[in-house]
């Protein structure tokens, strides 16, 4: 807003402008910065942002954390035998069943679920629930199965995110060396 002189006398001049159409797409595409655009859950880069917030948050409350990456076993042969779309249906099936305070898709066929203030037998409680869960589906042509790992943590700052996130990442592969469709967990010691 500015004052300008016309003929001796004071007028205001004011111009204004509609933002809506502006502010609209800035929300969109905040938004899409945080979801994967397949399955509509949080990506890889919010998760991880979140998981510091929530790391924070339990060293405070000196409260556990505990998360878990799963893997949809066989998910390559999936997506050859049925095609790319069966896989795609598959993956967002797995994503609307989120029993963690986070769930993320963290790769092609891998996902993460965070449980904030949660211990290690409440997070494999929750997860078997998940697993049974997923064997109820009825709109796949071939019910898929999990290999998950599940880490638990008190933190504090004689350890960080990348000490559980490594731990569940070596513990899925362990679940899949077992063969497949099963959960391996294990609480880290400060």
């Amino acid at each position: 807003m500015r004052a300008s002189k016309i003929d001796q006398n004071d007028y205001l001049v004011i111009t204004h402008q509609n933002i809506t159409e502006r502010k609209l797409i800035e929300d969109k595409m905040a938004k899409l910065s945080r979801l994967d655009g397949l399955t509509n859950i949080a990506n890889r880069r919010f998760f991880d942002e979140f998981l510091e917030h929530e790391w924070l948050s339990c060293r405070i409350l000196k409260q556990p954390l505990s998360l878990a990456i799963i893997d949809v076993d066989n998910f390559k042969m999936l997506n050859d035998t049925y095609g790319h779309q069966q896989g795609d249906e598959c993956l967002k099936s797995i994503a609307n069943i989120r029993p963690g305070d986070i769930a993320a898709r963290y790769g092609g066929a891998e996902f993460v679920l965070l449980f904030g203030t949660t211990s290690l037998k409440e997070a494999e409680s929750l997860l078997y629930e998940f697993q049974h869960t997923i064997r109820l589906l009825k709109n796949l042509p071939e019910l898929p199965t999990l290999s998950i790992g599940l880490a638990s943590i008190y933190p504090s700052s004689g350890n960080d995110t990348k000490t559980l996130l490594c731990k569940s990442d070596e513990l899925m592969y362990l679940a899949k060396r077992k063969g497949k469709n099963q959960l391996c967990s294990h609480l880290i010691s400060s």
